[in-house]
């Protein structure tokens, strides 16, 4: 928990901006990056999860992202979920913007990304959603760092953090850890390992196995598949 308040501490005081809920999920499996789409190129993102834990579910999450503008990228995605033994339900609807603050060939890279979560069933809650992003690319590698902070309707925010690097094997695959979990006493928290693959031109795939931290899940296969559109 020491360690975990020491990241946010550091990150507040460079941005003064759950289990992560990350999104536009281009360079990481869960980390937020600031590297966002050129303005006019499109993305169709299929993100399917297995978490196995003390009841095993499947989490399914279809997601478009745009970028508007040379600084600016919009989403929306959906969130599916399918508890072991039941049929899947949808859970919720969340438009999201993203800002890059930093210069596209920058090797630090900051950005802030926005999103509202609206809930399907009248009896769960909206979330709004607000996360800080800190980066570094150089020489092959890529670090990012976010802090996050999830706000239902009619409840306290909750913070969490997020964190990945991944090193480039070649121009089309790479390989990284990623840590993301909540900063709350007792929440949870999960380690990933993923491969990152550019298949082809339009074509990618992101796929990693992670294992609960602090009342993590068991374990957690995810994957997110990514083709580019424009």
């Amino acid at each position: 928990m020491l360690m975990r308040f020491a990241i946010a501490l550091a990150l507040m005081t460079t941005l003064h901006p759950s289990i992560a809920r990350a999104h536009h999920g281009l360079d990481f499996l869960v980390v937020q990056t600031a590297h966002l789409p050129q303005q006019g190129s499109g993305y169709v993102i299929g993100r399917v999860d297995y978490i196995a834990e003390e009841q095993d579910e499947m989490e399914f999450e279809p997601a478009l992202l745009f970028g508007a503008t040379d600084w600016m990228a919009f989403e929306l995605h959906a969130h599916f979920e399918k508890p072991e033994g039941d049929s899947a339900h949808y859970e919720s609807l969340a438009p999201a913007l993203h800002f890059r603050l930093t210069p596209r060939d920058n090797k630090f890279s900051f950005g802030v990304s926005v999103e509202y979560e609206l809930a399907s069933d009248s009896d769960a809650e909206d979330v709004f959603g607000l996360t800080g992003i800190l980066g570094y690319a150089t020489a092959g590698w890529l670090v990012t760092a976010n802090l996050q902070l999830d706000k239902p309707s009619n409840q306290s925010g909750e913070l969490g953090f997020a964190i990945g690097a991944r090193r480039a094997l070649n121009a089309s695959h790479g390989i990284g850890v990623e840590v993301f979990g909540s900063l709350e006493n007792n929440g949870p928290s999960e380690l990933l390992l993923g491969y990152y693959g550019e298949l082809s031109q339009r074509f990618s795939i992101n796929a990693g196995i992670g294992t609960g931290l602090d009342d993590g899940p068991d374990w957690a296969a995810r994957s997110a598949f990514i083709w580019r559109f424009r």
